[in-house]
């Protein structure tokens, strides 16, 4: 059972149902969110989307992102400066999704119930978590359901699992007893608002002010004539201001200096306070948190909604294996070793960036270089430390933690990095087009096993461990260099491909052995890759294939 239905929520559900474990998602809202809220969508994001298969819906509603028009500060009609709030990067064949994209955090969400809805799945509205009890082999929960004309029914429920996905100020945290480490970031007053108005024009976003005194930022969202507006400052006095047009209007030309604006509606309207913190354990017993539950983050580099669903995937294939009594004791626990270093590194960024009150507004991206930029776009995120992480060809290895893994490949890529992309592959089994790219391979219902080796005798040996693991859980692919022909002598690869491989790719433009670095390595390799996208073993033989998912399964 889930208790939230924001993006985290929906994409634990959607990956859940999608490993075929029953769910039950529950709001306690009447209604469905309406603000735009978090609305920029990072690269890895993108690809856990494709992953999933919401990508082509969540790039046809969203766009780019826009450009900053920052007014002049004695004329609010005039503008100043106009600059990119990411700039653009080409894709790369490691990593197709260079550039965020920009969509309203409502809309996000009803693309991803419509998602949900596809394995007979949705969100129950008006549904409150009351009380729960971790009894050791089962949650059982309270809940409590409103009608609409006030009234309550009140329902006893088992569930295997309880994930709180309900946000910062929800009850699954404050339940286990667990609190948020870190403090309020003080002197620093913001408003966030839905509204609708007359009197700007384009779809860029407007900013008026610097958040070292006031600052006003607006952005027409996808929806008509509706704007999303973040106000604030340190020297702005937000306490008489109230989620009122007329309030808002004179206050809108008080900071701009624009008597033209007039805000007309009203649809959303929140004090806030950024805040820093989060929690020592992601879980306790079968409860577990992710998103807001687990960790808060200032609104400085976009990147609460980005963790919170890269949480919700890293967590949901470790659930779909316990459920089935598939996953290791180690596994479970993993989940807040791999994410909470994570999730620390991420605020420390954010942090800094919300402090350096040399940086305009918008122009964090513009300041750092472009591999300072890759933690906002989680392509360096890693899990090296992680215990049920695997490498075998370890030679010249180095440390690291948090954001450090290397998009550079002239560092040879480790165990408990994301696993790149490849395209310009053939698949030599296909019944359809042939030509192929790795991300197409990658699904969170199972392990995808790398075979990089044009040997038939090293084949054998990844495979055999391979069909050792339940084949629901695991898929084997053996990559063969491009440099070869498709039969070499005395390699019988017909029988390699049709009795024991699941498929079997010819890499003819070499993006493959290159981003996995297969080339610096002596002999055959196999790259575990998990679920969730991210390699869980680098292993030199069969034997290996089996350490691997030792780790991992429960034996």
């Amino acid at each position: 059972m889930q208790a939230g239905a924001g993006p985290a929520g929906l994409v634990l559900a959607i990956t859940l149902r999608q490993n075929g474990v029953p769910v039950r998602i529950i709001d306690k809202e009447p209604t469905y969110h309406i603000g735009a809220r978090a609305s920029g969508i990072m690269p890895r994001t993108l690809e856990i989307y494709e992953f999933l298969g919401v990508l082509p819906d969540i790039m046809k509603a969203s766009m780019p992102p826009i450009m900053i028009c920052s007014y002049d500060p004695l004329d609010g009609t005039n503008i100043a400066e106009a600059y990119p709030m990411f700039p653009h990067n080409d894709p790369a064949p490691d990593r197709p999704y260079l550039n965020p994209r920009i969509l309203a955090q409502n809309l996000n969400q009803a693309i991803l119930r419509f998602h949900l809805a596809k394995y007979d799945c949705r969100v129950e509205l008006g549904t409150e978590l009351r009380d729960f009890e971790d009894k050791g082999h089962h949650i059982a929960a309270t809940l409590v359901q409103k009608g609409l004309d006030g009234g309550e029914v009140t329902e006893s429920y088992v569930a295997s699992y309880l994930v709180g996905t309900d946000g910062a100020r929800g009850i699954v945290r404050k339940m286990l007893g667990m609190t948020f480490d870190g403090e309020p970031y003080e002197g620093l007053n913001m408003v966030v608002a839905d509204i609708r108005l007359h009197g700007l024009e384009g779809s860029n976003w407007h900013k008026w002010g610097e958040m070292s005194d006031r600052l006003i930022v607006m952005r027409k969202t996808e929806e008509g004539d509706k704007h999303w507006l973040l106000a604030g400052g340190r020297a702005m006095d937000t306490s008489n201001l109230r989620g009122e047009p007329a309030l808002m209007t004179q206050w809108i030309a008080d900071v701009t200096g624009r008597r033209d604006i007039e805000v007309t509606e009203v649809l959303t309207f929140a004090y806030y306070k950024p805040q820093m913190r989060m929690v020592k354990e992601f879980s306790r017993g079968r409860v577990y948190l992710a998103g807001d539950a687990a960790h808060v983050h200032s609104p400085a580099g976009g990147q609460g909604m980005n963790n919170g669903i890269a949480d919700a995937f890293s967590l949901a294939w470790r659930l779909s294996l316990a459920y089935r009594s598939l996953a290791s004791a180690d596994l479970m626990v993993s989940y807040t070793a791999e994410r909470a270093p994570v999730i620390k590194a991420m605020l420390q960024r954010t942090t800094a960036i919300l402090e350096d009150s040399s940086i305009s507004w918008g122009k964090f991206a513009l300041k750092m270089g472009r591999k300072d930029r890759l933690p906002l776009f989680q392509l360096d995120l890693n899990y090296r430390w992680s215990p049920v992480i695997l490498e075998e060809a370890s030679q010249g290895r180095a440390p690291s933690g948090g954001f450090s893994g290397s998009p550079d490949q002239a560092e040879r890529i480790h165990a408990g990095d994301r696993a790149p992309d490849a395209p310009g592959l053939v698949d030599l089994t296909a019944t359809d087009d042939p030509a192929k790219r790795l991300f197409q391979y990658f699904k969170p219902t199972h392990h995808t096993v790398l075979i990089f080796s044009s040997s038939e005798a090293a084949i054998s040996s990844f495979v055999l461990e391979v069909q050792k693991v339940p084949a629901s859980a695991v898929r084997s692919v053996v990559v063969i260099p491009g440099t070869i022909s498709v039969r070499p002598d005395n390699i019988d690869f017909e029988f390699v491909w049709r009795s024991m491989v699941d498929y079997s790719l010819k890499d003819c433009e070499g993006h493959a052995y290159n981003s996995y670095s297969v080339g610096s390595l002596d002999g055959d390799v196999a790259v575990i890759v998990r679920p969730d996208g991210v390699i869980g073993g680098i292993v030199e033989d069969g034997n290996g294939v089996a350490k691997y998912f030792q780790r991992i399964l429960a034996v």
